[in-house]
């Protein structure tokens, strides 16, 4: 979702998106109710779409919860790795953090591979329910991404952190991998609170058959 261009508060019609994206305007209606129910869009009934402004508050409430959820995850993941049997699969969160570095110039795709990285722990985790929870949340992360991630260093740092995560829980390591996990959402949380969304805020658009690229 973070490859086209939208300023922050401007109003956009579904027919300038249709004609953007080459599509049909029958998707794009799809693709933008969509986005409207994971409260990414705010859609104004006959003059058309803008990006939802996230509120200082939300912020707080949304990274409490991150850290809730994700704390448990890799508690819980390294309890289940504790015998070595789940060393194999561990091997595809080494395979997202590599495809992650190689897509440290395309924010878009990076912060994909962040969110394919968190949901595979919960997965792996065997937390199912878990996983939907945090991917829900997911609307908040799209649309603090151009603050949390929008320069290299701190892509860079994101790298640092998860590779910190994840020796951690290869190695069996519970209480390294909780404060590995809290540091990396505490820091993220910081940026995202510490300075407003820039006025060009990169997001994302539709494919033309497309709501997951949105």
């Amino acid at each position: 979702m973070l490859r086209g261009q939208f300023e922050q508060g401007q109003l956009y019609s579904e027919s300038w998106l249709a004609e953007t994206l080459a599509a049909s305007r029958t998707p794009i209606r799809e693709a933008l109710r969509q986005l409207e129910h994971e409260g990414l869009v705010e859609i104004i009934p006959q003059r058309g779409f803008r990006m939802r402004e996230v509120s200082p508050a939300e912020i707080r409430e949304f990274y409490a919860l991150r850290e809730m959820l994700e704390c448990y995850v890799v508690g819980t993941l390294c309890d289940e790795a504790g015998d070595g049997s789940l060393d194999p699969a561990l091997r595809e969160l080494s395979r997202i953090l590599e495809r992650q570095r190689e897509s440290i110039d395309d924010l878009g795709e990076f912060v994909a591979r962040d969110e394919e990285f968190h949901l595979t722990m919960a997965h792996l985790a065997r937390l199912p329910r878990t996983a939907r929870m945090i991917s829900s949340l997911r609307g908040v992360l799209w649309l603090l991404a151009a603050r949390i991630m929008g320069n290299q260093a701190r892509r860079e740092a994101v790298l640092d952190e998860h590779s910190a995560i994840l020796v951690a829980i290869q190695s069996h390591q519970r209480k390294q991998a909780v404060q590995a996990m809290t540091r990396h959402v505490r820091e993220t949380a910081r940026l995202a609170s510490a300075s407003p969304v820039p006025t060009q805020m990169t997001v994302g658009l539709a494919t033309a058959e497309g709501l997951d690229a949105l």
